[in-house]
């Protein structure tokens, strides 16, 4: 690092090997491309107040309506396969575990895509229609140059005035990664040291209960409401969330076994999401992983180059990757012989032996994950003699067996409703009661088994037993929340929001809410100050600033999904061409930028 005026600026060339060498050109690749987007984005939203300009003028006597494209005009008749439409939900009745979603498969329904939050995907009434896109060869030249980018690049005004969203879209999103850097890298943003106080903790985290208890409770409007419906689910997550970002922000260190079992609770939520999803949609198609892979590692990803970070900094990412692939490979395997009971069951044996001999027969993990170890390596600067692979085998180890039986959750999840049903509908009364009362001593009694047999445990000899024994409280709390009609049909919508944009908070906490200190890879060890010297002041203000940019890029996500992984795998192999093609080539333009205009040593250590 090199510092001017109290302003830290990080040295490009400090590191060794070619590996550093392309992590930085890469860098250098990602701001050119931003601050491409952000000049055709200019030029598109201008383009469109001139076309938007003479249509108020051409309009004012004919009226508004006829300047629309027939797509949008009112009563158009919807197109399932037009960019935006939507294909009709599946009932609810028919999934085994709800419409449950999870942080690692928070798109598991295309359907819902509408309800993400993000700008509407309708085709802008100023912009030229746009011509069906036709891939047959996605290594065809001729077809990859009539694909939107090119032609944006090429300075077609109808591409642009087509693209005029998705280009804010990435304008904006390249807006909040230059805030990362400036907040977490430039050294502007002063930091603060953390402090834990058990009394502010605690009233911070019950105040927004109350908050959201009063003032957000949501009925469900459904006669019956199933257990672990995406509501239930999504309020679960966001609360765990609030915990679990309170947690990092103050190190409350005592905190930690419940942390440790809130991921366990993710994890788990992985395998009960995907399960349900693939076990009734039976949908395994190249266009449905895409989109679940670009929910999950899209914004990550950028960051990771941008910060020019490890991507097992941000572990959640990799290890909801790494279980939602088993997750889909073991329902993909036979499948369809998915609704056989013994092959299920088979499959949930083979998946707890896979696990079983992945992490508990030693050298067996290094061995599978070494060709890896370039992606999923991580040497945390505090401690550079360590292993780099033990970070990924400690967190994704914690919980490696938790999903599995996510999984077989939602494969009991159909007689699990069906039992609650019978007894909200059909069974008298005072044996309804009864039976919730014995349920509910019952659950209560192992779950004080557990606090006191394991849960007070220091944290290395918790960490040892947590793989083993994570799945008892979660099922506790699963019984519990789902006991009576009531508490199935209630939740909190402002933890069910919470929960909707748990990825994103998790990520950007690292660099609007918390400081790494300017430090690739470094644990973010300290708290942005943005008014130093009043610690409460700084957190309502950044935490502000945080939940917004945290819902923006859950929005943005989104949005570009939907412009870039279409549901038709050709376009999307032609995207992933053209997007390989712009890599390298933005890669090699940053080399030259970084190792030829600024002179940057290309093996050495910079100052």
């Amino acid at each position: 690092m090199s510092s001017a005026d109290g302003v830290v600026v990080e040295t490009l060339a400090r590191g060794d090997g070619a590996l550093h060498v392309v992590h930085t050109s890469a860098q250098m690749g990602v701001f050119l491309s931003f601050a491409i987007a952000w000049l055709l984005s200019a030029w598109a939203e201008t383009l469109h107040a001139r076309a938007a300009r003479a249509a108020g003028k051409r309009g004012a006597d004919a009226g508004e309506l006829a300047d629309l494209p027939a797509s949008v005009a009112p009563g158009a008749a919807s197109d399932p396969d037009a960019p935006g439409s939507r294909p009709a939900p599946v009932p609810r009745a028919a999934a085994p575990a709800g419409a449950s979603e999870t942080a690692a498969s928070d798109d598991a329904s295309s359907a819902r895509d509408a309800e993400l939050g993000g700008r509407s995907p309708d085709p802008d009434p100023a912009a030229p229609a746009s011509p069906p896109s036709v891939v047959t060869n996605p290594l065809d030249p001729r077809q990859l140059a009539a694909l939107p980018p090119a032609r944006l690049l090429a300075g077609d005004r109808a591409a642009l005035m087509r693209s005029r969203l998705t280009l804010r879209a990435w304008a904006e999103l390249g807006v909040i990664l230059a805030m990362f850097y400036f907040a977490d890298r430039a050294g502007a943003v002063p930091d603060a040291e953390k402090s834990y106080d058990r009394d502010v903790f605690l009233f911070l985290f019950f105040a927004l209960v109350g908050c959201g208890y009063y003032a957000t409770l949501t009925r469900s409007k459904q006669p019956f409401s199933p257990p672990l419906n995406r509501e239930q689910t999504e309020e679960w997550k966001g609360w765990m969330q609030v915990l679990f970002l309170l947690y990092h922000y103050f190190k409350a260190s005592e905190m930690y076994n419940a942390i440790r079992l809130f991921i366990a609770a993710y994890v788990w939520m992985t395998g009960f999401g995907n399960f349900s999803y693939y076990y009734v949609r039976r949908d395994f198609s190249a266009p449905r992983f895409a989109q679940m892979m670009w929910r999950l590692n899209f914004f990550v990803f950028f960051c990771c180059v941008v910060m020019r970070n490890d991507y097992v900094l941000y572990y959640i990412c990799p290890m909801h990757t790494l279980f939602t692939l088993f997750v889909y490979f073991a329902l993909l395997a036979k499948k369809e012989d998915n609704d056989k009971t013994p092959v299920v069951l088979g499959k949930f044996l083979a998946c707890a032996a896979l696990c079983f001999v992945l992490w508990e027969v030693p050298g067996v993990f290094g061995v599978v994950f070494a060709p890896f170890r370039f992606l999923l390596g991580y040497v945390d600067p505090a401690r550079p003699d360590v292993d780099p692979m033990h970070e990924w085998f400690f967190r994704s180890g914690l919980d490696r067996y938790v999903w599995i039986h996510g999984m077989a959750c939602a494969y009991c999840h159909p007689r699990y409703e069906a039992a609650l049903r019978w007894l909200d509908e059909q069974c008298p009364p005072a044996q309804r009661v009864a039976t919730q009362c014995l349920v509910g001593a019952a659950t209560l009694g192992v779950s004080w088994w557990y606090y006191h047999a394991y849960y007070v445990l220091p944290k290395l000899e918790y960490n040892a037993v947590h793989p083993y024994t994570s799945w008892i409280p979660i099922t506790c709390f699963i019984v519990l929340r789902n006991l009576t009609k009531s508490l199935r049909a209630k939740h909190v919508a402002l933890f069910y929001w919470c929960g909707k944009i748990t990825l994103e908070t998790y990520i950007s906490q690292f660099h609007v809410w918390l400081s790494t200190a300017n430090v690739p890879n470094g644990q973010p060890s300290k708290l942005m100050a943005l008014v130093p010297g009043y610690p409460m002041v700084n957190f309502g203000i950044s935490t502000i600033v945080y939940v917004g940019v945290s819902q923006r890029v859950f929005a943005i996500t989104n949005e570009l999904k939907l412009a870039c992984v279409p549901n038709d795998p050709k376009v999307i192999a032609a995207h992933a061409v053209v997007a390989a093609a712009w890599g390298a080539a933005f890669t090699v333009a940053g080399f030259l930028v970084v190792h030829v205009l600024m002179l940057e040593p290309v093996f050495g250590k910079g100052g």
